[in-house]
């Protein structure tokens, strides 16, 4: 199934918009009315019908990969375009890393310079407060590595934004600061690959 509709979309030859129509499951002026379409159409409504994002993001990390056309669907369709272009553009072989992702690298692989702000018990934000990283959180924000969003809650549920990978970017310098996303595996590689090489 996920090869028909793999081929149904590279094989037309429509604009970009009328492109990520089709992904969402809309029929548009783009596209002709065909077989494969239908198809592809009944298919993404009956799975975005039967599933949350939530749930289809956490089966896709579970290995399904079929799921990633109805996770793209029910993203543009809810107006989430850029986020589908990265679950669309990963395939379903990797994730997104969320802030919690990353903070939990920097925990690891940055612990020895975290371990003086752990003892002088630095702040944790308080939606980190009594969970298991909140010193280490605390500490990643007083180094300046991360920082709370502007509502001062840390968010850590949320995917790393370009502006986390600019900020980190200022003291790391595998960090290329030009890139939109992390993903879970780019976040294993810079870490367990290489040495934290401060500016």
């Amino acid at each position: 199934m996920i090869l028909l509709i793999m081929t149904i979309l590279t094989s037309l030859q429509t604009p970009a918009q009328d492109m990520w129509a089709l992904r969402a499951g809309r029929e548009t002026a783009g596209i002709p009315s065909a077989a494969g379409a239908l198809v592809y159409y009944n298919a993404v409504h009956s799975l975005t019908r039967e599933f949350s994002t939530d749930e289809l993001i956490r089966r896709i990390g579970g290995g399904d990969r079929s799921l990633i056309v109805p996770l793209t669907a029910l993203l543009v369709s809810e107006g989430r375009t850029d986020l589908a272009e990265i679950y669309w553009g990963l395939g379903g072989m990797d994730l997104p890393a969320t802030r919690n992702d990353l903070l939990n690298a920097l925990a690891w692989f940055g612990r020895y310079e975290l371990y003086p702000l752990m003892a002088l018990e630095s702040p944790a934000p308080p939606d980190m407060e009594g969970t298991l990283h909140a010193d280490q959180c605390g500490a990643v924000c007083a180094l300046g590595w991360m920082i709370p969003r502007e509502d001062g809650l840390f968010h850590r549920e949320e995917l790393v934004s370009s502006a986390d990978i600019q900020r980190l970017a200022g003291f790391l310098s595998v960090i290329d600061p030009g890139i939109t996303y992390l993903s879970k595996r780019s976040l294993d590689h810079i870490f367990q690959t290489t040495s934290r090489d401060p500016r």
